[in-house]
C-alpha cells in the first residue's frame, strides 16, 4: 500500500509527496514524467524503499500539490526540487527522472550539483534542434482529444506510449493508469505549462559540465523520445553508461520492470 501523502511548503506553495524506506538510508528521489504524479513511481518506490529512503514528490499544479497558473521552465521545476530535497534534510540524494523528470534531473545536476549523489536517466533526452521527434504514434500519445474522460485518457496514453502488444499483455496495468488519472487529473491548461516547458529544453551544450555518475536507461522502440537521443545524452556526459531495454517503449519501470530494478540497484551501489 502507497503512504498517507506528505506535504511541506517550498516557495509559498504545497508541495505533495510520498516518502518510502528508512529516513536513515541513502536518499532516491524521483521525479515524474509529462502529465504524470509521484504515484506513477509507486511500484518503483516500494521495491527500492527496502534499502533507501524513497522520496517522489508531485510537481507545481500537479497530483496533489498547490495549483500554480503561471508559466515556468523546467529550470524552475529543477530549483523547486533542490528546495524539496534541502528542505526534507534529503541531500545529496540519486536522482531518477523519467522522460519530462529526467529533463529536470539534468537542470538540477547542473544548477546545484551538490545536491545530486547521481543521475538515472529513463526515456529523456537534452533536447535542442538535433533531437529526432516522436513518431506519428508518439504524438498521438501526447495529443489525444480534449474531452476525453481523464481515467480514459491515461488509459489510451499509456497504451501509445508502451511498445506494441504491451496494453494487450497487460490490462491490469492501462486498470492502474486509468484509477491514478482519475485520482490525479491534469487539466488541459495545466498540461499546455508543462509541455511550453519541454518544448524550450535544450542541455546539450552544458552536459560535459554533469560530473555525477550517470546511467541512461531507454527502450529501443520509444515512440515520444526516439533511442538516438538517450545516444546524445549518454555520449555528452562524461562516463555515462547506456542500457537499452528491447521490445520496450517509452515506459522502461513498467514494460521490464525486473530488469529496471536489478539496473537501479546495481547503480545506486556505485559510489559517488
Amino acid at each position: 500500500m502507497a503512504p498517507t501523502v506528505q506535504t511541506v511548503q517550498i516557495g509559498g506553495r504545497q508541495v505533495a509527496y510520498s516518502a518510502f524506506g528508512p529516513s536513515t538510508a541513502p536518499t532516491v528521489l524521483l521525479l515524474p514524467w509529462l502529465g504524470g504524479s509521484r504515484l506513477g513511481w509507486d511500484g518503483v518506490a516500494q521495491a527500492l524503499g527496502r534499502s533507501y529512503r524513497v522520496l517522489s514528490p508531485d510537481y507545481r499544479d500537479t497530483g496533489d500539490s498547490s495549483p500554480s497558473e503561471e508559466p515556468y521552465t523546467l529550470p524552475d521545476l529543477a530549483d523547486e526540487a533542490a528546495a524539496f530535497m534541502s528542505a526534507l534534510g534529503a541531500a545529496p540524494a540519486w536522482v531518477v527522472g523519467l522522460s519530462m523528470g529526467g529533463m529536470v534531473a539534468q537542470h538540477l545536476a547542473l544548477r546545484h550539483p551538490e545536491l545530486v549523489e547521481g543521475l538515472v536517466l529513463v526515456a529523456t533526452t537534452p533536447g535542442g534542434p538535433d533531437s529526432e521527434p516522436a513518431t506519428e504514434r508518439g504524438r498521438a500519445a501526447l495529443f489525444l482529444p480534449a474531452e476525453l474522460e481523464a481515467g480514459e485518457r491515461a488509459r489510451q496514453a499509456l497504451a501509445l506510449m508502451t511498445a506494441p502488444g504491451f496494453a494487450d499483455a497487460h490490462p491490469e496495468a492501462l486498470a492502474q493508469a486509468e484509477a491514478r488519472g482519475r485520482q490525479h487529473p491534469l487539466g488541459l491548461e495545466s498540461f499546455k505549462r508543462q509541455f511550453r516547458a519541454i518544448r524550450a529544453h535544450d542541455t546539450t551544450a552544458q552536459l560535459q559540465a554533469i560530473r555525477v555518475p550517470t546511467l541512461v536507461l531507454h527502450g529501443d522502440h520509444d515512440d515520444l523520445i526516439p533511442l538516438s537521443n538517450a545516444s546524445r545524452l549518454a555520449s555528452g556526459i562524461p562516463g555515462a553508461q547506456l542500457k537499452v531495454y528491447p521490445a520496450t517503449g517509452h515506459m522502461p519501470h513498467l514494460e521490464q520492470p525486473d530488469a529496471f530494478l536489478a539496473d537501479l540497484h546495481g547503480f545506486l551501489k556505485v559510489p559517488a
